[in-house]
């Protein structure tokens, strides 16, 4: 048996509408059992195949064609620190107001509508390691066990409880307090014991142990300046172990856009959400740099559909 809002949220997920009546509610309630059978009956019907054939296009033609993206990467130690300042005095007001939507921002999710869609929000976070199991399948390491995790950009512990299932210890990082105190009472009502939550408090502590073998972070390097993207991924991907997995999603490309680190730190924005970029050559360098392969790298839909912007997802694996 599953519950009547994740009925609600598949309907409007996959099809797009709201569910035909309370009856039609309680009759896939009772009858699924399980999240898996709910997403195979609607993906499989002919309603959804219509909808999927009405989206977008997915070709990018205007970011395949457009120009080099001006981005400044060396930051001297001080302007890499007024850089992650800037950023987290945004995301601590993001925090303290709108944990949940500042995770996905979805209406659902601000914190007047929490109450009613909290069930959903932390379901998002199964279907999501969903996604990290079907592509580690792809390359050969289905089932693969992981000792150690560190999740960059916890947030609230959307996506932490379902890794703690997998992996032996799990350690969420994030910059916001309150995000931190939220994941922690969600991995308390869990019953989670093997979840160590951590405060970077600076760009050098987003890694909270020596090793690890498994970095996950999805929708969260976009939110930081490319020097700080740079900087995270590579103290990150020094300390995976040999024969350890990273699997995380970053924004490489969007036509126009441009990075100067004196007009940023000049410009005013202590409360918005920002996007930014990290051209693609330089983030393949880092992952040679740091001694890993790339075992799959995907366009995918983090940042949305846009034709002038792309964001990659990567499996990449330590070499020994």
């Amino acid at each position: 048996m599953i519950h009547h809002d994740e009925v609600t949220w598949a309907y409007r997920m996959l099809l797009g509408r709201e569910p035909e009546s309370e009856v039609v509610l309680n009759h896939y309630a009772t009858q699924l059992d399980s999240r898996q059978a709910l997403r195979a009956l609607f993906m499989q019907s002919a309603e959804f195949d219509e909808a999927v054939q009405q989206l977008p296009a997915r070709s990018k033609p205007a970011a395949l064609s457009g120009p080099a993206m001006a981005v400044q990467m060396d930051a001297a130690p001080d302007k890499l620190e007024a850089l992650f300042d800037k950023i987290s005095q945004q995301w601590h007001h993001l925090g303290d107001t709108e944990p949940h939507w500042s995770v996905l921002t979805s209406q659902s999710y601000l914190q007047n509508n929490i109450q009613d869609s909290a069930r959903a929000f932390y379901a998002s976070g199964v279907s999501e390691l969903a996604v990290f199991d079907a592509t580690l399948a792809r390359v050969g390491l289905a089932g693969r066990h992981f000792a150690t995790c560190v999740e960059l950009g916890c947030g609230v512990g959307r996506v932490t409880a379902a890794l703690a299932q997998r992996c032996d210890q799990v350690w969420g990082v994030d910059i916001s307090a309150s995000h931190l105190q939220l994941a922690a009472a969600h991995m308390a009502e869990q019953g989670l014991v093997n979840v160590h939550l951590h405060q970077a408090m600076g760009v050098d502590g987003v890694a909270p142990v020596p090793s690890f073998d498994l970095l996950y972070s999805r929708i969260v390097l976009q939110h930081n300046p490319p020097p700080v993207m740079h900087r995270m991924l590579a103290l990150l991907l020094q300390r995976l172990s040999p024969g350890g997995v990273a699997y995380f999603q970053v924004p490489t490309y969007h036509a126009g856009y441009r990075f100067s680190i004196d007009e940023y730190l000049a410009a005013e924005n202590t409360t918005s959400m920002e996007m930014h970029y990290l051209p693609q050559h330089e983030l393949f360098k880092l992952v040679a740099q740091c001694n890993c392969q790339v075992l799959e790298v995907r366009e995918d839909d983090a940042i949305g559909s846009a034709r002038h912007a792309v964001s990659n997802t990567l499996l990449l694996q330590k070499l020994g």
